[in-house]
């Protein structure tokens, strides 16, 4: 069901005359503070997912992707810290508001579905959560480089189960802050670099061509 929520919007887009596909590859590491019954654990994430993205006329841009994870979530007073393997499905709707040529601001709500695995030896644990966030930004472009402050708020419901029951959490904390930078390497590719901090905090370094 969920990948065919993905394919539908994709399609919508190209329907919708996109002026622009996008490609990217994007690197992550970040860390959060989930909260759990007894307890509020750190989660560190690392990622690495393959994004595409359409933007229209109207400036709607719609985007999904697909990516590979590495996390580790800390134990209470009676657990150990687990290791996860696994994957997760991410889409999002985008709107652009143009300012001006040097000026816009943005509107993100995203979704993504996270599904992990420890194989440890008679040991066997799974995590899986559902995240939904919701982003606002102001971008300043100037010749090849641009910046763009932003604000978001996550929602994380999940849980983690093995041999012994289960464990539900969410944010600790939901919301975050932080800043991009892009440089452009030539007028439809850029690198972009994440710092974002609050709730959610870390970096992302993204590769993007536009066609």
């Amino acid at each position: 069901m969920r990948f065919k929520l993905l394919v539908i919007l994709l399609l919508y887009a190209g329907l919708a005359r996109a002026d622009w596909t996008g490609v990217s590859v994007e690197i992550a590491n970040v860390d959060a503070d989930w909260k759990f019954d007894s307890s509020v654990r750190e989660a560190r994430i690392n990622s690495i997912a393959f994004q595409i993205e359409e933007e229209t006329a109207t400036g709607l841009s719609v985007g999904g992707g697909i990516g590979y994870l590495d996390m580790r979530v800390a134990g209470d007073s009676s657990t150990d810290t687990r290791k996860f393997d696994g994957e997760y499905l991410q889409i999002y709707l985008r709107q652009k508001f143009r300012i001006n040529e040097s000026i816009s601001l943005h509107g993100l709500f995203g979704y993504s579905y996270n599904s992990g695995r420890d194989n440890k030896e008679n040991d066997r644990a799974d995590i899986d959560w559902n995240e939904a966030s919701i982003q606002i930004d102001a971008s300043l472009r100037f010749a090849n480089f641009g910046i763009t402050p932003f604000a978001a708020y996550y929602d994380i419901d999940g849980d983690i189960s093995d041999d012994n029951g289960t464990e539900v959490f969410k944010m600790d904390d939901p919301v975050s802050y932080g800043i991009r930078f892009d440089y452009y390497t030539e007028p439809t590719a850029f690198i972009r670099f994440v710092f974002q901090s609050g709730g959610q905090s870390g970096g992302y370094l993204t590769f993007v061509r536009r066609y």
